[in-house]
């Protein structure tokens, strides 16, 4: 992260934690298909599921980079202080 191990680890410690939500949701939802990982028999999940498939859908686009969700301030954070500092000389 250009000489700022603080912001780095800010930006790995939001990636795990949402790959790791993203890896629960995942198997929560296997496990509830009696271990079927058929994308056919996926259609209506959310119905049975809706915690689950918000979270799902929450981490997936944070882990996306999308604005106002975790992943995109860490980027944006680190890439802001590399702009602002002398490395942008």
């Amino acid at each position: 992260a250009m000489g700022y191990s603080k912001l780095a680890f800010f930006h790995l410690l939001s990636h795990a934690l949402f790959k790791a939500l993203l890896f629960m949701c995942a198997g929560s939802m296997i496990h509830n298909l009696k271990d079927t990982q058929d994308i056919r028999f996926m259609g209506s999940i959310i119905n049975f599921m809706p915690l689950t498939s918000i979270c799902f859908n929450v981490s997936s686009l944070s882990l996306c980079g999308i604005p106002f969700l975790a992943g995109f301030y860490s980027k944006d954070l680190i890439l802001e202080m590399v702009c602002l500092s002398w490395i942008n000389c």
